[in-house]
């Protein structure tokens, strides 16, 4: 008896453990992947470090308590070495789970870029950027980061149909949130049975016309490259058939009043992002494939 309630007991706690290690698991911030180029680096006893240090305490302590899932800080007095850094988090996340990711955020990108000048780094839940140089509402359309998922779609033609329809749609409405939380989703009906979630996000100190311009940018790559998702320092689009948002958060937020700058429409469609020959540009293309197997998600990541 006193053995058979020894291996229970033992059992139980086993059990327990596995299911708290479970849930720390699925809660640790999703990493999709950094960028950070070589042509600008500092020392480790660089007065930037010391800079940056501090910023990234800043702006981790900024997350613990911010509504909108953003701020921007600066540290430091004199160019070259003042760090600019801001934060955003994916508009249907709590302030306990962007907090978390800004927290991971701030170790994971020292580690991955441990001398770089300039640096941003994404998570399924938030991004994490840095730069000497002045980032704050400038659109940034470079690096890219695509996000490719193969599925099945067995009418394609009105799969284009409804996800243009529904992805400029979020476009609109998030580039005109006169709210410091320029965020939208929608969900349509693909089949009687199957939806289309979509969502589009941009950093909310872009005026609204730069806001629409950088998402109708990223749709652009979306579209052309028949990818599921397409990731910039200033903003991002993304589909899926499954919710991969917080759907019931999104439907109990009532959405604010939209508006476009001085009451004109979005821009027209822009161009595709090219690279002009002969210019030393940073541009990065990333793409990563996710192929979910049963019980687990795998990540293929390509650089091109």
């Amino acid at each position: 008896m006193k053995s058979c309630f020894t291996v229970s007991i033992s059992l139980f706690f086993f059990l327990n453990f596995l299911s708290v290690y479970t849930r720390s698991s699925e809660a640790a911030p999703e990493y999709l992947f950094h960028a950070c180029p070589n042509t600008t680096l500092f020392t480790t006893n660089s007065t930037y470090r010391s800079n940056l240090d501090t910023l990234l305490s800043s702006l981790s302590s900024a997350a613990t308590n911010s509504t909108d899932g953003f701020a921007n800080a600066t540290a430091g007095q004199n160019p070259p070495d003042q760090a600019y850094g801001l934060f955003l988090c994916r508009g249907d996340v709590s302030t306990a789970t962007c907090s978390d990711c800004v927290s991971t955020g701030k170790q994971e990108i020292l580690q991955r870029c441990p001398n770089q000048r300039v640096s941003v780094i994404w998570f399924d839940e938030c991004m994490l950027r840095y730069s000497n140089e002045y980032i704050f509402s400038v659109m940034e359309e470079e690096p890219v980061l695509w996000m490719a998922n193969g599925v099945n779609i067995s009418d394609p033609a009105k799969f284009r149909q409804v996800l243009g329809s529904s992805i400029r749609e979020v476009a609109y409405t998030a580039s005109g949130k006169a709210s410091r939380k320029k965020f939208a989703s929608t969900e349509m009906n693909l089949t009687s049975l199957q939806k289309l979630y979509t969502m589009a996000q941009c950093t909310p100190d872009l005026m609204a016309l730069e806001c629409n311009r950088c998402l109708l940018s990223a749709i652009d790559i979306l579209e052309r490259e028949e990818i599921a998702g397409a990731f910039t320092p200033s903003c991002n689009a993304r589909f899926e058939l499954y919710p991969f948002y917080n759907v019931t958060a999104v439907r109990a937020s009532p959405p604010p009043p939209v508006a476009t700058s001085e009451g004109s429409p979005p821009p027209p469609h822009p161009p595709p992002v090219t690279t002009p020959e002969g210019k030393n540009n940073k541009f990065t293309v990333i793409t990563i494939v996710i192929v979910v197997p049963t019980g687990g998600v795998m990540i293929l990541v390509f650089l091109t």
